[in-house]
């Protein structure tokens, strides 16, 4: 399957309601991580999927524009919320746990492992 392909949803794993369709964008939050260095970037959350121990449920993004690191090219994040009481909204800026996506297939086949998604960045995210 190609790096930048749409993820077909599945609502069986997604949580309810869904930001699928939403624009976000995500903000450095001041890590000293390379992907801080290539912040901000903005892309459509295509799923949201409902992960035990992350209550506010991880939403996967396909970025406006791949961005590298470490050599390897990303098209889509995964971003959750860091605190249950502050979901993603187009009023603030909440800040967020983001991982790479290095394969889209491993979201692709029920609720994804987050421990298999590489850790990119704490930063902030807002809906635009």
């Amino acid at each position: 399957m190609p790096l930048f392909k749409r993820v077909k949803t599945s609502s069986r794993f997604s949580s309810s309601p869904s930001l699928a369709g939403l624009v976000v964008e995500i903000r450095s939050e001041g890590d000293p991580t390379d992907l801080d260095t290539k912040l901000p970037v903005q892309g459509e959350i295509i799923e949201s999927f409902e992960i035990a121990d992350t209550p506010g449920g991880w939403h996967l993004v396909w970025l406006d524009e791949a961005i590298e690191s470490d050599g390897e090219t990303h098209a889509h994040l995964m971003i959750a919320p860091r605190w249950v009481a502050r979901p993603l909204t187009a009023v603030q800026e909440i800040p967020v746990n983001v991982r790479y996506v290095p394969d889209v297939t491993l979201v692709q086949k029920g609720a994804p492992d987050i421990e298999k998604l590489p850790f990119a960045s704490k930063a902030n995210a807002i809906l635009v």
